[in-house]
């Protein structure tokens, strides 16, 4: 590794999961592609709709000529006016697919608008559904096909109550449509989840020999956060396998940046002019599925980006087997409760980078202390952390 450290001890020894974030974004590029790419293509069932239900309500269909009941409408849903009146009953579509169009009857009375103003560069002021404004590049189209214009450099948007809020952010509505950031980004992310892969299925071994699969969490060296049996636990990695055709003495790595960055960017393709993925912080340890001379492909075990290339000279590789360690949390003072957050760094000195923060509590797995730094294992690091900030669990248990 590129940093001042202790030296390590090693021994000799040796359910299929889809990420939330990587279902979310495969069912979002699906649904864009499918809806806004090609030439004349239709926008979402959402993202053209003006009304909504206010509150659930009862859903009425004529069948031979009489209103039945048929199901209840959830708060929030987008319909269309069909013209069509029973009694006090106003007649509507809605989809249930965001494709094809259902039909019925509800109460007027919960029809509401769904609608926000946005003001174009001309400074003409135009109504919109509320969905479109989830994307720039949807509402970007809406208003190239309606207007022959785009937001240009204007990134807000005003809702029903006047309130401000950017185009893009999701919390400002809610919607199972949401769709943020450039169109051509989550086309290649999906293309890029599709090449590459967007799950590495995990298998965890006990003292029988019984496997089960496993969600991860986050990846260490010596043990690793895994969901299992419904509920997280802390496991030694030499436990853990998984799909990879690295060699037996590169199926982890740490994430080594170049001098004076924070950070390693993961590629799309083996290629610096492919699509950028993510930025991976340093010293962040990672499960690699395959290695080559210029780059290897590696699972971050984050949420928030699928698989992709690292150039194999930021990464430094270990095989994964038993390590000698001792159970440890964060404290302040020996306490390892509280709200005071402590800061890891990329190395065993003061100048080295901050990496991120974590709180007190936090399980530790340390290699070794100088009497001032402690070289550990925490929450999908491998990094350094002033031994004063860690209390073994032994004294833990002691105190208590």
């Amino acid at each position: 590794m590129r940093r001042t450290g202790f030296s390590r001890t090693k021994e000799a020894g040796g359910s299929e999961m889809i990420k939330r974030k990587v279902c979310f974004l495969i069912a979002a590029v699906l649904l864009f592609m499918a809806s806004a790419v090609c030439e004349g293509a239709s926008l979402t069932w959402a993202q053209v709709c003006k009304l909504k239900t206010s509150r659930a309500t009862t859903l009425y269909v004529l069948i031979d000529g009489e209103l039945t009941q048929s199901s209840t409408l959830p708060a929030g849903t987008y319909i269309r006016t069909t013209g069509q009146k029973e009694g006090n009953l106003t007649g509507i579509s809605y989809s249930a697919n965001n494709i094809d169009p259902l039909y019925g009857f509800i109460d007027g009375s919960v029809i509401v608008s769904a609608t926000t103003t946005v003001t174009l560069p001309s400074g003409a002021v135009v109504t919109v559904g509320e969905a479109l404004v989830r994307s720039s590049a949807a509402l970007n189209l809406y208003l190239r096909m309606e207007y022959q214009e785009d937001m240009g450099s204007s990134k807000t948007y005003t809702d029903a109550e006047g309130n401000v809020h950017e185009i893009g952010n999701e919390s400002a509505l809610e919607d199972l449509t949401k769709l943020n950031g450039d169109m051509a980004y989550y086309v290649g992310l999906g293309q890029a989840m599709m090449a590459n892969g967007s799950y590495t299925r995990t298998v965890y071994r006990d003292d029988d020999g019984n496997e089960t699969e496993v969600d991860v969490r986050y990846m260490g060296l010596a043990r690793s956060m895994i969901m299992m049996n419904g509920e997280e636990q802390l496991v030694e990695t030499w436990r853990l396998t998984w799909d990879t055709k690295a060699p037996d003495g590169q199926v982890l790595a740490i994430v080594s940046p170049p001098k004076g960055s924070g950070t390693v960017r993961l590629y799309a393709k083996s290629s610096k002019n492919s699509l950028l993925l993510f930025r991976v912080p340093s010293n962040r340890v990672v499960r690699v599925i395959s290695t080559g001379k210029n780059w290897s492909l590696v699972d971050i075990d984050d949420d928030e980006c699928p698989r992709g290339y690292i150039q194999t000279e930021f990464l430094d590789f270990f095989p994964n087997v038993p390590m000698k360690y001792e159970s440890a949390q964060i404290s302040v003072n020996g306490n390892t409760r509280g709200s005071d957050p402590v800061w890891i760094r990329s190395a065993d000195n003061t100048n080295s980078g901050h990496i991120t923060e974590f709180d007190l509590g936090t399980p530790l797995s340390v290699y070794a202390d100088n009497g001032t730094w402690s070289e550990v294992d925490v929450g999908g690091y491998h990094a350094f952390i002033l031994s004063k900030f860690v209390t073994k669990d032994s004294a833990v248990t002691a105190s208590k």
